[in-house]
């Protein structure tokens, strides 16, 4: 049998990116990097102000809480307010006691949690 010969393909160069062709270029991906770090940004102050604003609600209503969630995106949200320790003591015993009757109501439909 006769081996067949591959012809060797030619070096072509892609002549639409070159690295560091122009000055252009590269000032359009430092704008572009600045305007996307500067979004995030705005949407990391927005975000705090956010929580900010809820605590200030809260905190109308409560003297000291804890607040725990999740964020849209899935971000975890934890706030403790306690003015004092006795304060600080006052929350940790009523986190125990939500929890130890969270966990002898296994029976109930929604386990204690809607309380």
């Amino acid at each position: 049998m006769k081996d067949k010969k591959i012809p060797k393909e030619q070096n072509k160069t892609d002549e639409s990116f070159v690295p560091n062709s122009d000055a252009s270029t590269k000032e359009m991906i430092q704008s572009a990097l600045v305007a996307y770090l500067k979004e995030k940004l705005n949407e990391k102050n927005s975000t705090r102000n956010n929580y900010e604003a809820l605590i200030g609600v809260v905190e109308e209503f409560l003297n000291s809480f804890i607040l725990l969630g999740y964020t849209f995106e899935g971000q975890p949200v934890q706030y403790i307010c306690a003015h004092n320790q006795q304060q600080a003591d006052s929350l940790a015993t009523l986190v125990n006691k939500f929890f130890q009757n969270s966990i002898a109501k296994d029976d109930d439909d929604d386990g204690g949690y809607n309380n």
